[in-house]
């Protein structure tokens, strides 16, 4: 015989899916304010992903341009057997071939000789292309500035004579010296500053096979199924035919080769990539997804609780608690899904809004088009994140909903009388103060829901509001001007031959305006860890010359300058980079040895150590350098006085010169300094660059932080007039039967804006308190990290969002209880049955 729960199984999803349209449309005030919340919701998730997606792809390309290649990444330092072999791993879907073949032979132009197959152009960044790739033996590719800086004009068929030396990739090892005469195929411009990049020049494949390379000449970029984890799938493709990836370049055995990641791709798991920079967006994400939460979940509380005698009416003629469940869940899925429609329609327009605006307006970012399947991307994750949020709302009421019995449900009264008062203690306010505080769940969650749309708000704005413009800027030039060799600015100085030339710092310092300005020293990679230390202490020192000019820009962090003591030469000072403390103080006493030049010095103070006053880039230094997995030490920068540098040392070369100018001869120095630009060893940066470059940014910031600050500020109010509907669709018959028993309209508005003002009150209090915690936990933290933020604490928003919900709980409660109290008396409490 069957089972009875099989004979009383009962094909019911169409009438569960019936029962919950019909509920939703006999309210259909409760259901446009549902509606309205998730629509809300999904809008702020849309243009949210929709803002960080386009911006993410733009770096992504930004990035690209300097790194060359939309590549995922590259195999370097082999040969053509190993090219076979690992292109036809089943994880690698494209590939291209690059032969490099050396350098040119050229004291003042730095230029690459290499050959490329087709799709490698195709997946390189070049721009202005002309004329075509080389095919015939005595065809090249080149740069513009490359071939003007050889004397030529880069035009299509004009000879050209390249003299170049073929080295051992990533050795510098010479092999053989060659000059030949070339016909010019086709020329193209690197999008980066052409001054300051590394030229490129491309041979035929007729012409290349012809010369006598090294067999690990070979770089394979790739392209892998998708550019997430991209170095970890490396690792497995080389792993997984037999290679071992190594850091070292040039001289590799055999079945030793190098890998290369295109860091451009967010996700590409290479190591400089700090997951800590999602951190703040992911605690944005967390609270846009509590506040959601808390506004929709009060309103199907609510809903529950006024639908919960139809719902003991259901349990009563044998609809289950799964059943009852579903019901709930059902109506939360079929508000959901237009308002989710629309939430993605508006968001995407919004996103796409805000968009446009920082790409016209920054040429930092470069303009890139959201593509539909990008599009579809953001329409997805927005869709998941407010199903997400609505199902997690919708959990408790749907429990809540099944648990309670049908007799209990038929008797329900929401307002619990729990004690008698007497008549001469009540008033309209004592009043509205026990209903908001009769149901602590609910007066939490509302004033929750209005606190946490204030709260991301202000932390919006307090962010953009704190971008300090000297400090964007302090860490990166301190003077009018810096000049220095291209390679400096593009953190390539690698010693003498990269120091700036005198003859450019007497011509500047003898033209009309100057005012003072001062050298930066420094070996470059001349010196490492054993050849100079500091005695008894296992650390790595850099040592930098420094004139007194650069010094009294400085920001001391410990002891101060005593110009008479420096003069000495027996002191000098600790540069400090960022968290990473020195091992000295100011008073210490250190021994510097220098190939066993031992010059004792006495610790004057400490300063901030960046861009402005050393080395643009951190060298990695080993304590055995010829072990790879040894321990790297720390590094101690050491500023000297030039004398004492360059005795110590025996290095003169400058590595950039900082100076100030009067602000009248501004546009003749500018003027001079373009002229100057033409030498391929000089290249020079200003204080006016940095501003307008910062301000850009700045601008940036500011306009995105506006634009979602103006969508948040919208929803924080619109959710303040959910809150107020809903209170007041909800007490209908309670505030019915208050005009029945003798109090008039008029008392009734004055009693739900005395209830809405204490909503708005706490939640100023709850807004104060929570953005306290925000700050402390997140907001300083992140704020810190960031070179262009001075942290404030900003409260005028808070402010602003609840005085505006205080003009709506006047103005909006008043003119919603008219439209909603038209029916007679009667016909209100007669819902009540």
């Amino acid at each position: 015989m069957e089972g009875w729960w099989k004979i009383m199984k009962v094909k019911n999803r169409d009438y569960i899916r019936s029962l919950a349209k019909n509920i939703l449309n006999a309210n259909k005030s409760r259901r446009n304010i549902l509606l309205l919340a998730i629509a809300l919701t999904c809008i702020l998730f849309t243009s949210l992903f929709s803002v960080a997606i386009g911006i993410g792809k733009s770096m992504e390309t930004q990035t690209m341009k300097t790194v060359g290649t939309i590549s995922h990444g590259s195999f370097k330092d082999i040969c053509d057997e190993d090219v076979k072999i690992l292109t036809h791993d089943k994880d690698i879907k494209d590939f291209s071939v690059r032969e490099k073949v050396g350098i040119l032979d050229d004291e003042k132009v730095m230029a690459e000789l290499s050959y490329m197959d087709k799709k490698g152009f195709e997946w390189s960044l070049i721009e202005k292309v002309k004329g075509k790739f080389p095919k015939k033996e005595n065809e090249v590719f080149i740069d513009t500035a490359t071939a003007k800086k050889l004397g030529y004009k880069g035009e299509i068929g004009e000879e050209i004579e390249v003299p170049f030396k073929i080295e051992k990739p990533y050795t510098g090892e010479i092999i053989e010296k060659k000059s030949d005469k070339f016909i010019i195929s086709g020329t193209f411009q690197n999008p980066i500053d052409s001054n300051v990049g590394v030229g490129q020049i491309y041979l035929s494949k007729a012409y290349v096979d012809k010369l006598s390379l090294p067999e690990n000449n070979n770089d394979v970029e790739v392209m892998l199924k998708n550019s997430f984890m991209i170095k970890d799938k490396l690792l497995k493709i080389a792993e997984r035919n037999g290679y071992k990836v190594v850091d070292d370049p040039g001289n590799l055995p055999d079945k030793e080769i190098r890998i290369g990641v295109n860091f451009a791709y967010l996700l590409s798991g290479d190591s400089s990539f700090d997951f800590n920079t999602f951190i703040p967006f992911l605690a944005f994400l967390i609270l846009v997804i509590v506040a959601g939460y808390l506004i929709i979940n009060n309103i199907f509380k609510i809903s529950v609780n006024e639908d919960i005698k139809l719902l003991g009416l259901l349990k009563t003629i044998g609809m289950t608690k799964p059943q009852i469940k579903k019901l709930v869940h059902l109506e939360s899925l079929a508000v959901s899904l237009p308002a989710i429609i629309v939430g993605d329609i508006v968001g995407i327009s919004i996103g796409k809004i805000i968009l446009n605006k920082i790409f016209v307006s920054n040429e930092m970012l470069t303009d890139v088009k959201i593509s539909f399947t990008i599009i579809i991307l953001i329409i997805l994750f927005s869709t998941a994140f407010t199903l997400l949020t609505v199902f997690l709302s919708v959990m408790r009421p749907a429990r809540y909903a099944a648990k309670v019995s049908s007799i209990d449900a038929s008797r329900y009264n929401e307002i619990e009388i729990k004690k008698k008062y007497k008549s001469e203690d009540i008033s309209l306010g004592k009043l509205a103060r026990r209903q908001v505080f009769s149901n602590k769940f609910r007066f939490i969650s509302i004033v929750l829901s209005i606190s946490l749309s204030a709260v991301i708000l202000n932390s919006v704005l307090t962010y953009t509001g704190n971008i300090d413009l000297e400090k964007g800027i302090s860490d990166v030039i301190v003077t009018n001007y810096n000049i220095a060799s291209p390679k400096y600015f593009r953190y390539m100085y690698s010693g003498s031959e990269d120091g700036i030339k005198d003859n450019f710092i007497d011509e500047i310092e003898n033209q009309k305006g100057f005012k003072g300005g001062g050298a930066l020293y420094s070996y470059g990679y001349e010196y490492d860890y054993p050849d100079i230390k500091i005695e008894d202490h296992k650390v790595a020192p850099i040592l930098l010359g420094i004139d007194d000019y650069l010094i009294n820009k400085q920001k001391f962090i410990d002891g101060v300058f005593d110009k008479e003591k420096w003069q000495t030469g027996n002191y000098i000072i600790i540069g400090e980079f960022g968290n990473k403390k020195s091992l000295f103080k100011a008073g210490d006493k250190i021994k510097i040895n220098l190939k066993n030049k031992v010059k004792k010095v006495q610790v004057m103070g400490k300063v901030e150590y960046n861009f402005s006053n050393g080395l643009r880039y951190f060298p990695v230094i080993k304590e055995d350098i010829n072990d790879e997995s040894s321990p790297t030490l720390g590094l101690e920068y050491i500023y000297m006085k030039p004398n004492e540098y360059k005795e110590l040392t025996g290095d003169k070369s400058i590595m950039s010169y900082g100076f100030d100018v009067e602000d009248s001869e501004k546009e003749n120095f500018d003027k001079l300094l373009k002229t100057f630009e033409n030498e391929p060893d000089f290249s020079y940066d200003s204080r006016d660059l940095q501003i307008k470059s910062f301000k850009d940014f700045k601008n940036l910031i500011e306009f995105v932080g506006y634009s979602l600050s103006i969508v948040l500020f919208l929803i924080s109010v619109l959710n303040f007039i959910n809150v107020i509907a809903t209170e007041i669709l909800r007490n209908m018959v309670n505030l019915s039967i208050l005009e029945a028993i003798g109090m008039t309209k008029k008392n009734i508005k004055k009693y739900l804006v005395k209830k809405n003002l204490i909503y708005s009150l706490c939640g100023l209090v709850f807004s104060f308190i929570i953005m306290l915690l925000v700050d402390k936990y997140i907001l300083i933290g992140f704020m810190e990290q960031a070179k262009w933020t001075s942290y404030k604490f900003v409260i005028m928003p808070l402010i602003l969002v609840n005085f505006v919900n205080i003009i709506i709980g006047i103005i909006f409660t008043g003119r919603f209880y008219e439209k909603h109290s038209k029916n007679s008396l009667v016909d209100r409490i007669r819902s009540l049955e």
